[in-house]
Parts: C-alpha cells; sequence; structure tokens
C-alpha cells in the first residue's frame, strides 16, 4: 500500500528541469508534462496587492496583452476544452525606485488542476515585468490551427538576476541615433532581461548634447544643426527607459577622446595639432582650465536634475597624454605645479570627482583610471573593464566595485580572438564569457558587466541587426546561473527567442537556416 501512495505521488510532481525554452534561462524550473490551450478573446491580467497601482505596471500589461497574442485567432470552438483565462500579477510594495540592486525577482506558477491558473509574484514591480516576460514566452502559437497554448504543465519557476548591473553600452557620438531609435533600442533590452542603458553619449567626433549655458558646444560641435538631445528630451527618454525597468547612466569621456569640445570652445581641449592629426582621437581636455570644471559641472548638475540614478559615467580611457606635453601652456602649468601627466591625469578626476560628491552622486570610470592607483579617488568608484580579465582580477582583488566588458564589444567580429565562419555564431565566445574566470578573492565584487555598441560603422537602421541576438547571450551570462553553459540547449533557445524578437518587430538576425513565422511570410 505504501509503495503505491509513494508511486502516485511521483508521478504528479512537476520535476526541476531545464526543458523549458526561455531566454534567458531561469534560475530554477519545476515542470510537468500537460498542455492547455489559451484564448485571447478570454483572457485577463489582473494586478493585486500594493504595486499593482503603478502605472507603470499597467502600462507593460497591456504591452504584453498584445505580445503574447501577435496573430489573429478564432474563439475557441470547443467551448468545454480545458483552458487558462487569467493570469493574476501580486506585487507586495508600491515602491517604483528604480536603481542598481533593485529586487527583480519574481516566481511564476501556472496551476492545472481544477483550474488552470497563472501567477506571477514579486515584491516589486521590476520583478513582475521580468516575470511577465517569462510568461509570454511560454505562450507558443500554432500557425496550422490558429490557436495558442503552453505547454510542460504544471509549472513553477522561481527566478532572480546573478548580478544587479547587467547593461549595453550604446555609442551616440560616432553616429547620431534620433531619440526614437535609442528607444525602440532600449525597449528590445528589456526582453533579453538587461537593466541599465549605458549612452556613451559624447566623444571626440561629435557633440550632440545641448548645454544650456554652452550652446556651441553643440551648435558647432554636432554632426548637424538637428543632431542633437535635449535635456527635455533626455529626461523623456529616461522616464521612458524606466517603464522598462531599464537605468540610464549618461557617460562624457574625459579627459581623453575630447576633440569635439573645441569645435565650439577651444581653450576647453589642448593645442596639439601634431597628434590631433593623427588621430582626432588622441586630442584631450584641458584640465589646467578652470573653464573645463565649470563646463563639466554645468553638464553633470543638468543631467542629475532629470535622473534618478546614482551612477555617471566619467570615462578615462585612452588618455594620451604627449597631447598635453604638446602644448606648450600645459607644460608649463605642470612645470609650476610640479606634476607629471600621471599627476595631472589625477588631479583631472579628483575634480570630476568632488562635482559627482557635490551632487550627491557616485561615479564610473574606464579601468585605466585604475592604473593610477590613487585610493582615495577609486574608493567610491565603479571600474569598467575593457581590456582583459586579468585586470578584473586586480580591481576586485583591491576590493574595488567592478564591470566586465571585455569580450563583449558588438563591434568586433572576434572580441575573444577566437575566430568564427558566421558572423552570428560570435555570440558563442560572448556566452562562454564568464567574468569570474581565474578570480579566487573578491568575486562579490564584481557587480555585472555591459556588451559595448560602439557606432563607428553603425547606422541607425542597422544597429538592432548588430547588436541581436549576439548581446543576448551576455544578457543570459549577467542573469542567469554560472553553470548554465550548455550550447545546444543554448542554441535552440536563442533561435527561438530570436524569432520571437522578429514577431516583436525588432529587426534580428537568426543563427542558422530555418523558418520563423512573423504573420506576414505565409
Amino acid at each position: 500500500m505504501n509503495k503505491k501512495i509513494f508511486f502516485l505521488f511521483v508521478t504528479i510532481l512537476p520535476i526541476l528541469c531545464s526543458c523549458v525554452s526561455i531566454w534567458p534561462q531561469p534560475k530554477t524550473v519545476f515542470s510537468g508534462d500537460e498542455q492547455i490551450v489559451i484564448d485571447p478573446s478570454n483572457f485577463e491580467i489582473l494586478a493585486e496587492g500594493a504595486g499593482a497601482v503603478s502605472q507603470i505596471l499597467q502600462d507593460r500589461i497591456n504591452e504584453y496583452k498584445k505580445l503574447m497574442f501577435p496573430f489573429p485567432t478564432e474563439s475557441m470552438k470547443k467551448q468545454d476544452q480545458d483552458s487558462i483565462n487569467q493570469l493574476k500579477i501580486i506585487v507586495q510594495s508600491d515602491n517604483e525606485q528604480l536603481v542598481l540592486g533593485v529586487d527583480e525577482s519574481y516566481t511564476l506558477s501556472i496551476t492545472f488542476s481544477p483550474l488552470a491558473v497563472g501567477e506571477i509574484d514579486s515584491q516589486t514591480i521590476w520583478g513582475a515585468i521580468r516575470g511577465l516576460e517569462t510568461f509570454t514566452q511560454l505562450i507558443a502559437y500554432n500557425y496550422s490551427t490558429e490557436d495558442y497554448s503552453i505547454s510542460e504543465l504544471p509549472i513553477t519557476i522561481h527566478d532572480e538576476p546573478r548580478f544587479p548591473w547587467r547593461g549595453i553600452l550604446l555609442d551616440t557620438a560616432r553616429h547620431f541615433y534620433p531619440i526614437p531609435i535609442i528607444k525602440d533600442f532600449i525597449r528590445s533590452m528589456s526582453f533579453s532581461k538587461f537593466n541599465t542603458f549605458h549612452w556613451h553619449i559624447v566623444d571626440a567626433q561629435s557633440f550632440p548634447l545641448q548645454v544650456n549655458n554652452y550652446p556651441l558646444l553643440s551648435e558647432k560641435g554636432a554632426f548637424c544643426p538637428w543632431c542633437t538631445y535635449s535635456f527635455d528630451q533626455i529626461k523623456d527618454l529616461i522616464s521612458f527607459a524606466k517603464g522598462y525597468g531599464i537605468r540610464v547612466v549618461p557617460e562624457i569621456d574625459g579627459p581623453g577622446h575630447d576633440g569635439s569640445f573645441g569645435k565650439g570652445y577651444k581653450d576647453l581641449i589642448s593645442n596639439c595639432p601634431i597628434w590631433g592629426e593623427i588621430n582626432q582621437n588622441f586630442v584631450t581636455i584641458n584640465p589646467t582650465k578652470q573653464l573645463t570644471y565649470d563646463v563639466m559641472t554645468d553638464i553633470w548638475t543638468e543631467f542629475s536634475s532629470v535622473m534618478e540614478d546614482n551612477y555617471l559615467h566619467f570615462g578615462g580611457d585612452e588618455v594620451y597624454t604627449l597631447c598635453w606635453l604638446e602644448d606648450s601652456e600645459i607644460r608649463q602649468w605642470m612645470e609650476d605645479h610640479d606634476m607629471s601627466t600621471k599627476q595631472l591625469e589625477e588631479y583631472y578626476f579628483e575634480k570630476m570627482s568632488h562635482i559627482a560628491t557635490s551632487l550627491g552622486k557616485k561615479f564610473v570610470v574606464w579601468n585605466e583610471v585604475f592604473a593610477l592607483q590613487n585610493s582615495s579617488l577609486l574608493q567610491n568608484a565603479i571600474i569598467q573593464v575593457w581590456n582583459n580579465g586579468e585586470v578584473l582580477k586586480d580591481i576586485v582583488e583591491a576590493k574595488i566595485q567592478a564591470l566586465a566588458s571585455f569580450g563583449w564589444y558588438l563591434d568586433q567580429q572576434h572580441p575573444n580572438d577566437k575566430e568564427y565562419y558566421e558572423w552570428m555564431d560570435t555570440w558563442k565566445g560572448m556566452y562562454y564569457n564568464e567574468p569570474t574566470n581565474g578570480i579566487e578573492s573578491g568575486e562579490e565584487y564584481i557587480l555585472g558587466g555591459e556588451a559595448c555598441m560602439w557606432s563607428e560603422q553603425v547606422f541607425p537602421s542597422s544597429l538592432q541587426t548588430r547588436v541581436w541576438p549576439r548581446a543576448c547571450a551576455v544578457g543570459e551570462r549577467l542573469w542567469s546561473q554560472k553553470d548554465v553553459l550548455d550550447e545546444q540547449d543554448a542554441t535552440n533557445r536563442l533561435n527561438k527567442f530570436s524569432c520571437i524578437l522578429n514577431q516583436r518587430k525588432i529587426p534580428t538576425s537568426p543563427l542558422s537556416p530555418g523558418f520563423c513565422y512573423t504573420g506576414n511570410n505565409s
């Protein structure tokens, strides 16, 4: 008798598995082997709990209901057929603050008996939004029978991100990207559960940012009169991104890559025509002028007035100090103050650090700043590493917070020095690029990472296909557990997810030959 009872028990209990095709892979999945249909005309999503009043959540519910059922279908012909007609979302908190480390966890369950009911439980609306994405990916459309269904029921998913900082950098200085293009890109990021948009706004090639007290910066520095961003537009973009659970971290690079500053105000940059002629990226800002810090204070004060996030990005990569040495006035200033070029760079970042502190912000810099070995400067900084894992190892062993970007440069075909015959196969190198490899101590100082889309050779029209689906690999590496490494399983899931992105009107490249039904290719 006991054996029979035990046998019955184990046959109805869902099992822990990775058989459900979700991108990125959830933390744990318990699933069964039943299937149920969904009638879009008889399906509703209800929000409960303190967070139910959130307009952000309601907006995403309305959007996801459309994404769940992208193709027309007839109402169920068999009204007695079992179906799921409700998804309940229970959000405990009404706090809509979106900052680094916010709770994005959720539990998703779909029961099968006695009634088919879906439920998402989360502490915050951000977890609920991540859960909505997962639920939507569970729904399959059969274009032959024209109906929707969910398989592997009953199912319970417990999910949360591995890292709190999961971002993509977009460079809008090498090519100008209109605000609608950036919004579409931010929206597409949310589907892979990214949560940080790193906006590299200004570089040597152009200065598209409108600064109210220094109008010549954009009037002379932008590619064209309309190739600019006002702070009203930036405020609107930040609000839009928040609606998808994505923070916006702006970057004004310095003291290198700053030639565009000088197009409007020549005193802001170093006088180094020899090095500037060789490469415009070599032109540095002039850190000896008070005007430099007046302008930077103005820029970051305006940013702080429109942003909720706590972090500003001050750049710091590839500072060609020979440009300073070519400038006779800077050389004289260094001599008068008994400074080397290294000390002058420290001087610049100490000034920038004071600006951040005065605004109640923290800051991010590229890994070259770590080489300055200024402990007082670095103690409140996050170092973004683009060089290699050894640099990341040194930083976290020094107990400094860091982000990984090495191996995740989307402008490069072979960011990991491993060659692939097919362009899109480079996602595999990004997928296996584990930030913690080789790190024996200090792993807790790795906050996450970012893929980087430098735009020297990317038009707005080709942005999405250059990024997706390769960046999806980075999204899973930063969201999913460290041991999620099965290449064949990942390939199958990513192929399906690439098709889902296409169905959502996001131009995405395929991984391999096949067919993706989009409703207009029959």
